[in-house]
C-alpha cells in the first residue's frame, strides 16, 4: 500500500513539474511571439515607406514565424490544460490513500431511490460511499452504469469472471491507461451545456431524420454556380459589378429564408460540440491500448473497428468545425452567399448519417462502461486486495469463507481486519456497544458487493457462493406515511420472508433487530422474525444486544452459531479507559459496557 502510494506521489510530482516547464514556455512564446509580431510590422512599413526589399523581406518572415508561433503556442496551451487535468485525476487519487475522497463531488446520491435499501445500508451510495471512492465518470453514461452495477440487480457467474479478469487488468494499467483515460474526459464536468447522449444516439439510428429533401440538394450546385457565374461574367466586361453584388444579395437572402431547413439536418448533429473533443480523446486512448481481456476488447472492437465510432467522430469533428463558421457573422454571410455554405454542410452532415448513423450504436455505452470497470478496478489500486471465488451453487446451499477482511471505506491504518466461516442457518453476534459488530456486517455485505460486481475484494482471501444480499440496518421512520421506525423494519424483513419462500440462495443481515420497540416485544417478535427466514437456502446473520437471542433455534432444532466482540480496560495516569479490539470471537459476549461509555461522555453514573 505504502509502495503504490509513493509511487503515484511520485507520478504526480513528475506531472506537476511537467506543467510548471509548459506554463514557462507558454508565456516565453507569447512574449516571442509579440516582439515578432511587432518586428514584422515595423520592417514591412520601413519597407514600404523608403522602398526597401530587404526590410520587406524580413518583416514577411517575421509574419511567417508569427504564425508558427500562434500555431505553437496554441498546441503549449493544449498540453497544458491537458497536464493540468492529469495532475487533478492524479491528486484525487492520491486522496483515496486518505480520507479526502470524502469531500469528492461525485457521490452517487443523484442515482438513489426509495428501493436502493441496501446500496444506502452498506454505503455502496450517497454520502461517504463506495461510489464517491471508486467513481473515475465523467460521461452521464459511465455515472449511471456504475451506479446500476451498485445496486446489484443481477448476477451472472460467467459474466462476473469476465468483469474480474478485466477490472484486474484494468488496475495493472492503471498509471498508463487509466490515467490518461480519466484525463482525457475530466473536462466534460465545467461544460455549461448538459448533452444528452441517449437522444443524440437515437437521432443518429433514425433513419428519418438527418434527411435532406430532394429540392434542398439543388442550391448546393446552383448557388456556387450562380455567383461565381456573375463574377466570370463581369470579370470578362460583359456586366457590371452589379450583378455580381445584385447575385450574392439574392441567393444570400435565399440561404437565410430556408435556413430552417438545413438547420433541421445540421444543428442535431451539432449539439455535440462541446462534448465532441472529450469523447474523441477517450477514443484515441482506447484506441493506442492493448488487452488482454476478451470483454476489454470486445468493448474495443465497438469504437475503434474501421468505420466504427472513433472514425465517425473523426469525420464529425469537421462538421461541427465548419459548422462554427456560423458564429462569426460576417465570414457566414460570405461564404452563403457565394458557395451556399449551409447547403454544402447539410448534404455532407446528411451523408454523415446515411454512412455512420447506425454504427454509432451503443458507443456512449461502451465509453461509460469503461469508465465502470476503471471505477472498480480502482480499489485495487488504494488497498491491498484480492480476486474474490463466487460460484453460483445449484443445490442451493450458502457458504461464506473470509480471512483477514477488512472494510474497504476504511483508512487500512485504522481498520482491523477479521477472519470467519459462516454457512447456511442462523448467526448471532453478540457485544457491547461501539465494539464493532455493525460495522463487521457492512465489511461482509460490502466486499461481497466488489465481488459479485467482479472487483477484488479487501482482504486475503473471500470464498462465497452467490447469495441475494438483503439488510436491515438504517431503518428510519416515515411521519409523513404514519410509519414508525419498529414498522419500517418489520416490512424490510418481510420482504426477506417473501424472497425466503422462493427457496433462492439469499444472505440476510440485520443490524440490532428490532431496536425500535420494547425489549419483551423485541425478543418474541425477533425469535419469530429469524426462524422464518432459518433455512438451508438461507444464511441469516444477526447482531444484537439480546443475549436471549443466543438460545434461538431454527424450525429443525438446530441452534444458531454464536460470535461475538468485546472491550476491555486499559490503566492510565486518568484511570481505567474502554478499549476495543473489533476482532470476532466465537461464542457468546458476557459483558457490557453501557456505564463506561456513559462516562467517557461525561455523565455521572453511579
Amino acid at each position: 500500500m505504502e509502495t503504490k502510494q509513493k509511487y503515484y506521489e511520485e507520478l504526480h510530482k513528475k506531472v506537476q513539474e511537467q506543467n510548471i516547464g509548459l506554463k514557462k514556455k507558454y508565456s516565453g512564446i507569447a512574449t516571442l511571439r509579440a516582439i515578432v509580431f511587432l518586428i514584422g510590422v515595423a520592417m514591412l512599413l520601413v519597407g514600404y515607406k523608403d522602398d526597401m526589399i530587404a526590410a520587406g523581406i524580413i518583416g514577411l518572415i517575421m509574419m511567417v514565424v508569427f504564425c508558427y508561433l500562434v500555431w505553437l503556442h496554441s498546441k503549449v496551451e493544449i498540453s497544458m490544460r491537458t497536464g493540468e487535468s492529469k495532475q487533478l485525476v492524479l491528486e484525487r487519487m492520491l486522496a483515496r490513500f486518505g480520507e479526502e475522497w470524502r469531500e469528492f463531488d461525485e457521490n452517487g446520491e443523484a442515482y438513489v431511490t426509495a428501493s436502493d435499501t441496501v446500496a444506502q445500508d452498506i454505503d455502496l451510495l450517497g454520502k461517504n460511499s463506495l461510489y464517491q471512492l471508486l467513481c473515475v465518470c465523467h460521461t452521464e453514461s459511465g455515472k449511471q452504469r456504475l451506479a446500476e452495477t451498485m445496486r446489484l440487480s443481477s448476477f451472472d457467474e460467467n459474466e462476473q469472471k469476465r468483469r474480474s479478469q478485466a477490472i484486474m487488468e484494468l488496475a495493472s494499467k492503471m498509471d498508463s491507461f487509466g490515467v490518461s483515460f480519466e484525463t482525457a474526459g475530466t473536462n466534460m464536468a465545467s461544460k455549461k451545456r448538459k448533452f444528452d447522449e441517449a437522444a443524440f444516439e437515437q437521432f443518429c439510428k433514425d433513419e428519418t431524420s438527418c434527411k435532406l429533401s430532394g429540392w434542398a440538394k439543388a442550391p448546393a450546385i446552383m448557388i456556387p454556380f450562380l455567383f461565381f457565374g456573375s463574377l466570370v461574367l463581369w470579370l470578362t466586361g460583359v456586366f457590371g459589378y452589379g450583378l455580381p453584388l445584385a447575385t450574392f444579395l439574392i441567393l444570400l437572402a435565399f440561404t437565410w429564408i430556408t435556413r430552417t431547413k438545413t438547420d433541421a439536418v445540421i444543428v442535431p448533429l451539432c449539439r455535440i460540440s462541446d462534448y465532441l473533443d472529450e469523447y474523441l480523446s477517450m477514443m484515441q486512448v482506447l484506441e493506442k491500448e492493448t488487452f488482454e481481456s476478451e470483454l476489454l476488447n470486445t468493448m474495443k472492437a465497438t469504437i475503434c473497428d474501421k468505420d466504427g465510432a472513433l472514425a465517425a467522430f473523426r469525420a464529425l469533428r469537421g462538421i461541427c468545425q465548419a459548422y462554427n463558421v456560423s458564429f462569426n457573422p460576417l465570414i457566414h454571410q460570405i461564404c452563403s452567399g457565394t458557395l451556399g455554405w449551409d447547403y454544402q454542410l447539410a448534404q455532407i452532415a446528411s451523408g454523415w448519417k446515411q454512412k455512420y448513423g447506425k454504427k454509432i450504436g451503443n458507443c456512449f455505452s461502451v465509453l461509460g462502461g469503461f469508465e465502470e470497470l476503471l471505477s472498480l478496478s480502482v480499489i485495487g489500486v488504494i488497498r491491498d486486495t484480492q480476486p474474490a471465488v463466487i460460484t453460483k451453487d445449484e443445490a442451493k446451499t450458502c457458504y461464506l469463507a473470509v480471512e483477514d477482511l477488512y472494510h474497504p471505506l476504511i483508512s487500512p491504518d485504522k481498520v482491523q481486519a477479521n477472519s470467519a466461516s459462516l454457512n447456511a442457518g442462523i448467526t448471532i453476534i453478540t457485544g457491547s456497544n461501539m465494539s464493532g459488530k455493525t460495522t463487521f456486517l457492512r465489511t461482509l455485505a460490502m466486499n461481497l458487493a466488489l465481488a459479485y460486481m467482479g472487483a477484488p475484494i479487501c482482504g486475503k482471501l473471500l470464498e462465497a457462493s452467490y447469495m441475494k444480499l438483503f439488510t436491515s440496518m438504517r431503518v428510519t421512520d416515515d411521519v409523513a406515511h404514519g410509519i414508525s421506525t419498529f414498522y419500517a423494519e418489520i416490512i424490510c424483513i418481510k420482504a426477506m420472508a417473501d424472497y425466503r419462500e422462493q427457496e433462492k440462495p439469499m444472505l440476510c443481515l440485520i443490524d440490532e433487530i428490532f431496536k425500535g420497540t420494547n425489549s419483551a416485544d423485541r425478543i418474541v417478535g425477533a425469535t419469530e422474525a429469524i426462524r422464518q427466514l432459518a433455512g438451508d437456502c438461507c444464511m441469516t446473520i444477526v447482531s444484537t444486544h439480546d443475549f436471549e437471542l443466543c438460545e434461538i433455534s431454527d424450525k429443525d432444532g438446530k441452534t444458531a452459531t454464536n460470535y461475538h466482540f468485546e472491550e476491555y480496560y486499559e490503566d492510565s495516569e486518568e484511570g481505567s479507559k474502554l478499549r476495543f479490539d473489533y476482532k470476532i470471537k466465537p461464542g457468546r459476549c458476557t459483558t457490557t459496557n453501557a456505564r463506561a461509555i456513559l462516562r467517557m461522555a461525561g455523565f455521572v453514573v453511579q
